[in-house]
């Protein structure tokens, strides 16, 4: 017998239960602002899983929740090799599979695998058999896991094929859609659908005379080095080209000792301060890898606030980023890099164009719905069920 209060109109369904993956906890991430938003939401009960760097649980406990924000961080065992994707730890896998069972979300969305690895395939499917799965393929975890980077061997491959041929991908830009056909990924399961937008309102560019601020993100030697010779070739530009180091990289020896230069462009920024403010104060972004990527999504956030990017001619930013629209592209070797910013520093009416025509992006609210209206879709479809004999 049909039950009745379930059918009145003043019974409230129970929310959708969402599980969100992340690397790590981030806020500012896509994945923490998912959570944010979906905490607004009464219709979606929403936890977030990630990695426990830097955090030290309590003895003996594994998986644990040290924030009120329903984020459970789970210890990465050393022996984790991110490179292979792999998490051999089998009590982590044991104790997580128990929490997933405990829980029950209905849906997934994955936005790494680490530091859980490829493991968490089969955990997922084996412990959640009805889940829809969703996988935000950002450029930098399709090169990782070998849809758009060098291939990867047999016994890794296999089973992600299988396993991305199962899930919803969500990609954010269409250009990624040859790479992932190429992949041997189902059409109809490739979606273009952005991450939630930043929390930020697009700003006013600083003033634009004769000088230009660029907002540049180093991650490792390479880059310390490619900034270092630039700089030694664009001294005597004097405070009007003033290129601002932040993150990690600024700390790497080249760009110390050229920093302290009299003369040099280059200027050190404080790690702790907000990117958004970071970013704001610049009238431009320089995304030195050469590869092209963008772990960090800092490329969309400077969209979000309407700062042009310079960025590799190659790779996944090239990609996102279309040159004389929203970026300009560049061979990231010193003398091109100088070149391309002594003629911005030059003619920075070129900046503001480009500034002016970039479209701002949907709201946090806007896209919030647009991404929440597409759980409960994919969760009404039965065909992004896996099919039990591959489960």
């Amino acid at each position: 017998m049909l039950d009745q209060d379930a059918l009145s109109p003043g019974h409230a369904a129970p929310p959708l239960r969402l599980l969100v993956v992340a690397a790590r906890r981030d806020p500012e991430a896509s994945a923490g602002r998912i959570l944010a938003a979906a905490a607004e939401d009464a219709t979606l009960e929403a936890r977030l899983l990630c990695g426990a760097a830097g955090i030290e649980p309590p003895p003996g406990v594994r998986i644990f929740q040290p924030h009120d924000d329903h984020s459970f961080l789970a210890e990465a065992e050393p022996g984790y090799d991110a490179a292979a994707l792999s998490q051999l730890d089998a009590d982590l896998l044991r104790k997580l599979g128990a929490w997933l069972t405990d829980w029950a979300p209905e849906v997934v969305h994955l936005h790494d695998l680490a530091p859980f690895g490829m493991e968490l395939i089969g955990l997922l499917r084996r412990r959640l058999p009805s889940a829809r799965i969703l996988v935000s393929l950002s450029p930098d975890l399709a090169r990782r896991i070998g849809i758009t980077g060098p291939p990867q061997g047999f016994l890794r491959t296999a089973p992600l094929r299988r396993f991305l041929a199962e899930c919803t991908l969500l990609l954010p830009c269409e250009t990624l859609l040859p790479a992932c056909l190429a992949f041997g990924l189902d059409p109809a399961r490739l979606l273009v659908q952005a991450s939630l937008p930043p929390d930020l309102m697009p700003t006013e560019l600083p003033p634009l005379g004769r000088f230009l601020v660029v907002a540049a993100f180093p991650k490792g030697p390479a880059e310390a080095r490619l900034l270092a010779t630039a700089a030694e070739l664009l001294a005597g530009t004097g405070p009007r080209l003033r290129i601002e180091l932040h993150g990690d990289g600024q700390d790497q020896p080249p760009l110390r000792d050229a920093a302290a230069v009299p003369g040099s462009p280059l200027a050190l920024v404080p790690g702790d301060a907000p990117r958004g403010a970071l970013l704001a104060r610049a009238h431009l972004v320089l995304m030195p890898d050469a590869e092209g990527a963008d772990p960090e999504g800092l490329a969309r956030l400077a969209l979000a606030l309407r700062r042009p990017v310079i960025c590799a001619g190659q790779g996944p930013l090239a990609t996102q980023l279309q040159a004389g629209r929203d970026a300009w592209h560049c061979a990231m070797n010193p003398v091109s890099l100088a070149d391309l910013l002594l003629a911005l520093h030059e003619t920075p009416g070129r900046v503001a164009a480009m500034a002016d025509s970039l479209l701002p992006p949907p709201s946090p609210a806007e896209g919030a719905a647009a991404l929440f209206g597409l759980y409960r879709e994919v969760l009404s479809d039965p065909s992004r069920i896996a099919h039990p004999a591959r489960i």
